[in-house]
């Protein structure tokens, strides 16, 4: 039954939207979180060097862990690693949005990138290995289409809902895009 499913022409593009919104969500919440940094300073009642640690948090996990979370889906496949890495990453959103203290913000962003890790980590091989050598550049076009958009698009849509919302509104982004 299953693979049938995946021998349709349509399962690898249905697959890729799957991804995608992955990926999306990973970089529109990082580039609205930038746009959100001035309004927690003075939530918060801090300085804007303590602030982007907000945003270096999220970056570093997300780079240290990128390559473990890759050899990670060599042992226990792909598609569990990518599902982890979206609960992680909507919990972490879920988290940052209810912070209470810059540092619970900062930590809640710490598990954010590290649900980022595993979903971009995991973006690229499951769209090659989603698609024929003779439609893989379709696919790994595509992708790397959404992540550019998610980041251009994350500012705007930051800036909107920290004007028509609250700061917070950015930090919860992930939570619906996740579930």
């Amino acid at each position: 039954m299953i693979q049938s499913i995946r021998q349709r022409s349509s399962y690898k593009w249905w697959a890729l939207v799957a991804v995608e919104v992955g990926n999306v969500t990973s970089s529109l919440t990082h580039s609205a979180a930038i746009v959100a940094l001035p309004s927690v300073a003075v939530h918060y009642k801090t300085d804007l060097p303590t602030v982007q640690w907000i945003v270096l948090a999220e970056l570093l996990a997300t780079a240290a862990l990128m390559l473990p979370m890759g050899r990670l889906s060599d042992i226990i496949g792909r598609k569990q690693v990518f599902m982890a890495g979206l609960c992680t990453f909507g919990v972490g959103g879920l988290l940052a949005g209810t912070a209470g203290s810059i540092n619970i913000l900062i930590i809640a962003m710490l598990i954010q990138g590290c649900g980022a890790a595993m979903i971009q980590g995991m973006g690229m091989a499951l769209v090659a290995s989603l698609f024929p050598a003779n439609e893989r550049g379709k696919g790994l076009g595509a992708h790397m289409s959404s992540m550019g958009a998610g980041a251009i698009v994350g500012p705007a849509l930051g800036g909107l809902l920290i004007s028509a919302i609250h700061w917070r509104a950015v930090f919860f982004i992930p939570v619906p895009m996740s579930i």
